[in-house]
C-alpha cells in the first residue's frame, strides 16, 4: 500500500540549498549506492507516467549525483534490485521480467519473463524470486501455480519452482526473501487480496529442498519486511491490514509476535540497526526501534520529520533514506545519526529499493570526515535566513556550519 506524501516536491529545494550553501562531505570509502526507482503509473488508465529506472550514486563524490544506468521501458513498475556476489552485475525484477545487468554500464546481460516477480535472493548459482500480482481488470489477486521460483544466476533460465500448496512451497502471494543459515526464508502475506491477508514465514532448506512454515498468528498478518537476525532466524515487520503494525521473530519452534502499541497505520521503511529493528509507521515522522531479541521497544531515532519510503544503512552510524510523492518526485538523503543530514540527491520517482556495493557493506563503520565546527546561520526550508543560528521551533530548518556543511533539523515546540 502506498501513502502519498504531498510535500515531496519541496525537497528539491533542500537539494538546491545544500549545493548553494556549500555542503562538503567526504566519505572515507569510495563506493556506490544503487537505487531502483519504481516509477509511476496511473492505475485507472494504465498509463505509465514514468518507467522504472536503475541509477547509482557515488558515495565518495564531493557532490553526489544520481546517474541512470538503465531505464526499463515497457514496464509499469520495478520491485527489487540485488547485487551479485562479485559486484559486477545487478539483478532487477520489473513487473513481469527479471533482468541481470552490468553494474557499470547498465547493459542487459540476461533476462527471463516471469509475471508477478517481486523480491530476489541469491544463493550459490541460483537467483530465487518470490511472486505476487493483481489483475488490472478485476483488481483481484492473480493465482500462480508457484509463488517461489529459482533461476540460473548467469543465464536466468528457469531452474526450479515450488508448488503453491503450502507444503512444497508458499501457497499465497509472497514478498520478502532472506538467506540465513542454509535456509531461504519467505514472507508469505497474500497482500494482493485485501481483507484476506495472511501472516506466514516459510523456510526452504537449500540442501534438502524441504519446506516448512510458521504461522505468525492473527496479530502477524501481512509481513512486508523480512530481516536476517545475526543470531539466527529472521524478523518480520508486519503491516496487518494497514491498520496497525507488529513484529515477529522466528527461527525454530513457535514464532513470537508482538503488536506495536498506539499505532493506527501499517509500517513503512525498516532495516536492521545495532541489535534491533529500526522502522517507521505511516503517518509518523520519527522512527521506532525494537530490540532484536525480545522485540520490546527501545530508543529510536527522530528521523527527518517526513514519511520515508525506503532505507538502507551503509554503517552503524549512517542511513540512506528514499523519499517520494509517488507521482512526480523522488530523492535520497544520507544521514549521520549524530550530525544530521549530509546530502540530498534528486532521483526518479519512488526510490523503493537500494543496495550498497559490497566494499562499503564490509566496512565496519562508514565515517564522515569532520572537524570542529560551530553554527553560522539558520535558514527556513526555502533558504530564507532566520534570526540567529537556532532552528525555528516546530519547523524544519537548515543550519549552515563553519566547516561548510549543512544539516536539517526539526525542533520541537517549547
Amino acid at each position: 500500500m502506498m501513502i502519498q506524501n504531498t510535500t515531496g516536491v519541496r525537497f528539491n529545494w533542500v537539494a538546491l540549498m545544500l549545493l548553494l550553501l556549500g555542503s562538503q562531505v567526504e566519505l572515507t570509502a569510495q563506493d556506490r549506492l544503487f537505487v531502483l526507482c519504481e516509477g509511476a503509473q496511473d492505475f485507472y488508465s494504465g498509463e505509465v507516467i514514468e518507467a522504472p529506472t536503475l541509477g547509482v550514486v557515488d558515495l565518495g563524490a564531493a557532490v553526489p549525483e544520481f546517474s541512470i544506468l538503465r531505464t526499463f521501458d515497457g514496464h509499469a513498475y520495478g520491485t527489487d534490485v540485488l547485487l551479485s556476489e562479485d559486484g559486477a552485475s545487478l539483478f532487477v525484477s520489473a513487473e513481469d521480467t527479471v533482468y541481470r545487468v552490468d553494474a557499470w554500464t547498465g547493459e542487459v546481460l540476461a533476462e527471463q519473463a516471469l509475471q508477478g516477480a517481486r523480491k530476489l535472493a541469491l544463493y550459490g548459482d541460483r537467483v530465487y524470486v518470490s511472486r505476487g500480482d493483481y489483475d488490472p481488470m478485476t483488481w483481484a489477486s492473480v493465482a500462480f501455480d508457484e509463488y517461489l521460483v529459482a533461476l540460473d544466476a548467469q543465464t536466468l533460465s528457469w531452474e526450479a519452482a515450488w508448488a503453491a500448496d503450502g507444503v512444497a512451497g508458499p501457497g499465497f502471494a509472497s514478498e520478502g526473501l532472506c538467506v540465513q543459515e542454509g535456509g531461504l526464508f519467505v514472507a508469505v502475506n497474500n497482500a494482493f487480496a485485501y481483507g484476506e491477508e495472511v501472516g506466514i514465514v516459510g523456510r526452504l532448506d537449500l540442501e534438502s529442498g524441504q519446506y516448512q512454515e510458521a504461522d505468525l498468528g492473527p496479530e502477524g498478518l501481512n509481513p512486508v519486511h523480512l530481516l536476517s537476525h545475526p543470531e539466527g532466524g529472521v524478523i518480520t515487520v508486519n503491516a496487518q491490514q494497514y491498520d496497525g503494525t507488529s513484529l515477529s521473530r522466528w527461527s525454530e519452534g513457535e514464532p513470537m509476535t508482538v503488536p506495536v502499541a498506539e499505532v493506527t497505520a501499517g509500517c513503512g521503511a525498516a532495516a536492521w540497526q545495532e541489535n534491533g529493528v529500526l522502522f517507521q509507521v505511516y503517518g509518523e515522522g520519527d522512527f521506532r526501534k525494537a530490540d532484536g531479541t525480545t522485540l520490546n521497544e527501545v530508543e529510536g531515532w527522530n528521523g527527518n520529520g517526513m514519511t520515508v519510503y525506503s532505507m538502507v544503512l551503509p554503517s552503524a552510524n549512517t542511513v540512506v533514506l528514499g523519499m517520494t510523492d509517488f507521482a512526480t518526485t523522488g530523492h535520497v538523503e544520507l544521514w549521520n545519526f549524530d550530525q544530521g543530514i549530509q546530502w540530498s540527491v534528486p532521483t526518479g520517482i519512488a526510490p523503493g529499493r537500494m543496495v550498497i556495493s559490497q566494499d562499503v557493506a564490509d566496512v565496519e563503520d562508514l565515517e564522515v570526515t569532520t572537524s570542529f565546527r560551530e553554527a553560522v546561520q539558520a535558514f527556513d526550508i526555502l533558504g530564507r535566513p532566520l534570526k540567529g543560528t537556532q532552528a525555528a521551533p516546530g519547523a524544519l530548518s537548515l543550519i549552515r556550519w563553519s566547516d561548510g556543511s549543512v544539516t536539517k533539523e526539526l525542533k520541537a515546540r517549547d
